[in-house]
C-alpha cells in the first residue's frame, strides 16, 4: 500500500472528525472517495464484509434502552467496527440515512451529539484501518515517536539488555494474543480452517515456554495464511505478525 493513499485516507477521516456538524455530509463523501481510491483498504473493507450481516448487525447496534432512548450499541469484534462504519457511511451518503436524524436520534443524549457520533464510530474506525496497515494513530503514534528518541539516547550496553528483555516479552505477548485468538475461533462458524485456527493458536501458547524464536515465526506464518479463510481473528493474527516479524 502507497504512504499517499493512507495519508489521504487518514486526512480525510480528520477533516471528518474536526468539521462542523454542517458539513459533515461533505466530509463523509470525501472519505469514502479516499477509502474508494486505495484498492488495499476496499480489500480490507470486502474481507470485513464478507463475514458480516448488515440487516442483522444494523439491528444489534441501532436499538432503543430499557428506558425507550435510542442509542449505538458498538460491536466488540474489529472486523464488524470496520464493517459497520462503512455501512453506515455509504447509506448516509446514498441518503437511505437521514444524516441529522441519525445523530439526533442515536447520538443525542449528550451536549455535542456529532462529537459522540465521531468519537463512537470514526475515532476507532479510522485506527483499526490504519492499524491493519502498520499505521499508529493517536496516543499509540506519540508514544512511539517518545520511545524512539528514548532509544536514541540509550548506550550500546543498554540496547543489548534491551533486545534480551524485548526478545522475551515478544513470547508473552504472542500468548496473550492467541488467548484472544483463541477466544475470537470458539465463537466463529466451525469450519476446517478455523480448526486449524484453534490448533496453531494453541501451539503457539504451549510452546512459549520453549522461547524458541523458529518455531514461532513457523506458526505464526501457517496461522496468518489460515487467517484469510477464518475473517474474524484477521486483525488478532496480522497484530501477532506485526509482533513476530517486527
Amino acid at each position: 500500500m502507497s504512504k499517499e493513499e493512507i495519508e489521504r485516507f487518514l486526512e480525510a477521516c480528520d477533516e471528518l472528525i474536526n468539521c462542523k456538524f454542517l458539513v459533515a455530509e461533505y466530509k463523509i463523501a470525501k472519505l469514502l472517495k479516499a477509502i474508494a481510491s486505495s484498492s488495499d483498504i476496499c480489500d480490507l473493507i470486502s474481507d470485513c464484509l464478507s463475514s458480516y450481516n448488515r440487516d442483522r448487525e444494523f439491528a444489534r447496534t441501532y436499538v432503543q434502552d430499557s428506558h425507550g432512548q435510542f442509542v449505538c450499541l458498538m460491536p466488540t469484534e474489529e472486523y464488524k467496527i470496520v464493517a459497520l462504519v462503512f455501512c453506515t457511511l455509504a447509506d448516509i451518503d446514498n441518503k437511505k440515512i437521514d444524516f441529522t436524524d441519525f445523530i439526533k436520534r442515536f447520538f443525542g443524549g449528550v451536549e455535542n451529539p456529532y462529537q459522540n457520533f465521531v468519537e463512537t464510530m470514526i475515532v476507532p474506525f479510522k485506527a483499526l484501518v490504519a492499524e491493519a496497515f502498520g499505521y499508529k494513530v493517536g496516543e499509540e503514534a506519540e508514544e512511539s515517536v517518545k520511545a524512539d528518541e528514548d532509544f536514541e539516547q540509550e548506550d550500546y550496553q543498554q540496547e543489548d539488555e534491551d533486545f534480551e528483555e524485548n526478545a522475551v516479552d515478544v513470547f508473552e505477548q504472542s500468548t496473550k494474543v492467541a488467548v484472544q485468538i483463541l477466544s475470537e475461533l470458539e465463537q466463529c462458524r466451525q469450519s476446517i480452517q478455523a480448526e486449524d485456527a484453534y490448533n496453531m493458536a494453541s501451539s503457539i501458547i504451549k510452546t512459549a515456554s520453549l522461547r524458541d524464536e523458529v518455531v514461532l515465526k513457523a506458526l505464526t506464518a501457517a496461522l496468518k495464511y489460515v487467517s484469510k479463510y477464518v475473517k474474524p481473528i484477521k486483525f488478532l493474527v496480522r497484530e501477532l505478525s506485526d509482533l513476530v516479524f517486527d
